[in-house]
């Protein structure tokens, strides 16, 4: 073998740490060409000005090449001598792909053992580990705990918001309704559990999905050495071992919560300090895209908040890639929802793909039916690589899947977007349905909807149109309120967006069929207009890169220093650090009430009775957080001697135009559908009862205590309503635990009202009562039919302002209305139920 190094002018070769010489050094397959300009930059500001930043953020348009930047870096850190280097990914199929990358450009990496041991070249600092997130943070990681732990040099997390939520959920324990920990757990509660919304209750029982209750922090606080105990006997469990060594000696600090199904458990603070290869890390760098908002990384991660506002970014590119967003119900009511899914899913010959994200799995099966695949989680990368061989005729949908899925070029020219998205651990739940003003909480959903965006336009010269559906989504897109917490690139795709559908109407003034305006502006992308082209161009310049002030870094800092402290136990710091919170950053009671139930959680260890006092004044601030042990009663709400027009004109009131009341009406009344999940239902049906004039609220959600709506205020006249939303539509008969939940929701109102005038109305598909089941009062069925007729009559009433001041109506006018679409009183108590069939 001959030795070319003897043959050499130097005596030893020199190993470049300047990533753009590696990159010149690497030997690249034939399709790696050179480094794009923005990959150029972000490397020689990282080399010369952001080396040694501990924290560091790297902010880039999707298509900019992250994956190769984070190669580079770490390549360069081996090369300095200064591993081992690490790469983490969000999934399984994200390591794929990056592995895929690293081949292409010559990198030489390395992957984690059969047998689950770390590769020595990656101990040794030779080469650089690839992995996903679950093999680094788990209670059993590979990579050590405390003390005991791998180190690690420089470690890169990339689709860092994602990580986070894997992270997120290595820490939580979650057990299906089978296990014997749910059965035991869910009896050492059941006596408590009613306190918090009996009718809810009642239907975990009955095995509800979407139902669910927290285990109030007092219950589970006392019974602290039970649940230890139960968790204990089954630790071995693998749906508790690996989140085992956070809970076990934190499990005060741990919240809890038990839907029909699942039983979820998951500490309040998220130590990734017992993390110490991350943690104890020279330099940890987060890439993140620029439509995202990195404050999570405070919180979630431990970051600085320096690193959050100082990002590593390429500034001179305010956007990247062509959206052609389409917002068909915002062009004509006759392109709904039913007619766009129905127009565009089922297979048929073209040259490119469709897909579909959807919020949750059940929508899926709409699709299904339509002949659209829906691959299961771990047929993802295969449906993907299908689609990347061009076999488009099936159109795909993936469920409540926004991130780590790229879609480029002719893989996905059409996007649907169907529904905000929808978060599926209890937990997030609940903060959802108790914030709704929440900065944090919009801003989340906000970059669900990002990431979902970004699925098919993968690069600077990439194109998609992106079809919105979904009257919950639509809303939030359009609302000023929810708005403002996207990145200005997005608002500016949404703006075009509104100007198209503005332009589609006046087209479709112009005797043009909507469905025909709809294609023939799927056409323009997809036949490349240069019309639109440059318009898209023109619109997208004017993009300025500003943001909402929306402050939220040192509330989050605050979060995180109180949720610590009771992590270690100094529930005094903890609760005055809450306090701080409430004192400088709500403005909003719901809000307050929040932060109230957070610190009277900590309270509880040092006084009970004050903790009790705190409780009481979160839940008369936020009506939907725990009920206190005592200090609550239900009142009632009476009839006011105040005109049920000047409700509805008040309420039209709150809206600048018609479409932004449509878009209002829209959102309600498509939640009021057989099928939506039960507290969206209730929700939308309390908000009906406002938008027709009544005075309304949810007792079982608002009190803990009666039916699920309750509407009054017109003519001394109540409607009491039992909402079954989420009964399958095949069900033959009404079952004997319903009509007992009726039964019980009927009594408390004549304990609260006596003798007043009331309809008792059953919201559900069938009106065949069982044999063995009985009512104890007069009580009437709302059924499907019936439900379909109300809604359009209710959007038939709305429709009538398109063509008035909303501020100028007169009552006679909005009298005519109502009668004339049957919303009068009389029509309310007569046309939409229907007596029950008893069984024999």
């Amino acid at each position: 073998m001959v030795d070319f190094k003897k043959r050499l002018n130097k005596p030893d070769i020199e190993k470049r740490t300047n990533p753009i010489e590696i990159y010149s050094t690497l030997d690249r397959q034939s399709i790696a060409g050179p480094l794009r300009p923005a990959q150029y930059k972000v490397l020689t500001e990282w080399f010369e000005k952001r080396l040694n930043d501990r924290d560091l953020i790297i902010k880039l348009h999707t298509g900019e090449g992250k994956t190769l930047i984070g190669l580079l870096i770490l390549m360069s850190k081996i090369n300095s001598g200064k591993g081992p280097c690490l790469y983490i990914c969000p999934n399984l199929y994200l390591v794929h792909q990056v592995k895929k990358d690293a081949k292409k450009f010559g990198i030489p990496f390395c992957s984690i053992e059969e047998d689950g041991s770390l590769p020595n070249d990656f101990i040794e600092g030779n080469k650089i580990l690839i992995t996903h997130v679950q093999k680094v943070f788990n209670g059993k990681t590979i990579f050590g705990l405390g003390n005991d732990y791998i180190h690690v040099n420089t470690i890169i997390l990339d689709d860092s918001h994602a990580c986070i939520d894997s992270i997120k959920d290595s820490f939580t324990i979650s057990i299906s309704k089978s296990h014997t920990v749910y059965k035991r757990i869910f009896n050492l509660f059941s006596d408590s559990l009613p306190e918090q919304g009996h009718g809810t209750f009642l239907e975990i029982e009955n095995g509800d999905y979407n139902s669910f209750l927290p285990i109030p922090y007092w219950n589970w606080i006392d019974k602290s050495d039970e649940i230890l105990q139960i968790l204990s006997e089954n630790r071995d469990d693998n749906k508790i071992k690996f989140a085992w060594s956070f809970i076990k000696d934190n499990i005060t600090n741990c919240q809890a919560f038990i839907s029909g199904q699942v039983l979820e458990i998951s500490p309040m603070h998220i130590p990734i300090e017992k993390f110490s290869s991350f943690h104890k890390a020279e330099q940890r760098i987060l890439m993140s895209a620029t439509t995202q908002d990195d404050s999570f990384f405070i919180k979630g991660l431990g970051f600085d908040i320096d690193a959050v506002k100082k990002p590593l970014e390429n500034r001179e590119q305010k956007w990247s890639g062509e959206k052609m967003l389409l917002i068909p119900s915002l062009m004509d009511d006759s392109l709904d929802y039913t007619t766009i899914v129905n127009g565009l899913i089922p297979p048929f010959k073209r040259n490119y793909g469709i897909v579909s994200l959807v919020s949750s799995f059940s929508k899926t099966t709409t699709y299904r039916d339509l002949g659209a695949i829906s691959p299961e989680s771990e047929e993802i990368e295969e449906v993907v690589k299908d689609l990347k061989k061009g076999h488009f005729e099936n159109s795909v949908v993936f469920a409540n899947r926004y991130d780590g899925i790229d879609l480029p070029d002719e893989v996905c020219r059409v996007l649907l977007i169907d529904g905000k998205p929808y978060f599926y651990s209890l937990s997030d739940r609940y903060e959802e349905s108790n914030r709704i003003t929440s900065d944090l909480v919009n801003i989340k959903v906000a970059q669900k909807i990002e990431q979902g965006l970004g699925r098919s336009v993968r690069g600077e010269k990439d194109y998609s149109i992106i079809i919105i559906i979904g009257a919950d989504l639509v809303k939030f897109i359009k609302s000023s309120r929810t708005s403002k917490y996207f990145s200005a690139q997005t608002r500016k795709q949404i703006e075009i967006g509104f100007d198209i559908a503005q332009m589609a109407i006046e087209d479709i003034s112009n005797n043009t069929k909507p469905i025909d305006a709809l294609k023939g502006l799927m056409l323009q992308s997809l036949q490349r207009d240069e019309g639109w082209k440059e318009f898209y161009l023109e619109e997208m310049n004017k993009v300025i890169d500003s943001q909402e002030n929306i402050n939220i870094y040192e509330m989050l800092v605050l979060e995180r220093d109180a949720y610590l402290a009771g992590f270690i136990g100094d529930y005094e710091r903890a609760a005055s650090k809450i306090q701080k919170i409430v004192d400088d950053f709500c403005f909003d009671d719901s809000e307050r009430g929040w932060y109230l139930q957070i610190m009277a959680r900590y309270k509880y260890f040092t006084s009970k009775v004050e903790s009790n006092n705190l409780q009481k004044s979160a839940f008369l601030k936020n009506h939907e957080l725990l009920k206190p042990k005592e200090g609550i009663t239900y009142k009632k709400i009476n009839f006011i001697n105040e005109d049920r027009i000047v409700r509805i004109k008040n309420y039209l009131s709150d809206f600048e135009s018609y479409q932004d009341l449509m878009i209002s009406v829209d959102g309600v009344l498509s939640d009021l559908e057989f099928g939506t999940d039960s507290d969206k239902f209730e929700a939308a049906f309390r908000e009906l009862g406002l938008m027709l004039g009544f005075l309304s609220e949810r007792p079982d959600k608002e009190f803990k205590t009666g039916p699920d709506n309750l509407w009054c205020g017109v003519g001394n006249k109540y409607f009491i309503f039992e909402c079954k939303s989420e009964v399958d539509g095949g069900r033959q008969e009404i079952n004997k635990s319903e009509a007992s939940q009726m039964n019980s929701h009927c009594g408390w109102f004549q304990d609260i009202y006596g003798d007043a005038v009331v309809k008792r109305i059953l919201i559900i598909p069938t009106k065949n009562l069982a044999f063995n089941a009985n009512f104890t009062h007069d009580v009437e069925i709302l059924r499907k039919g019936k439900l379909r007729f109300l809604r359009t009559n209710v959007k038939s009433f709305f429709k009538e302002f398109s063509n008035y001041d909303l501020q100028s109506l007169t009552d006679l006018k909005i009298n005519s209305f109502l009668d004339s679409h049957k919303l009068d009183l009389n029509s309310l108590w007569t046309e939409y139920s229907e007596t029950y069939y008893k069984k024999k």
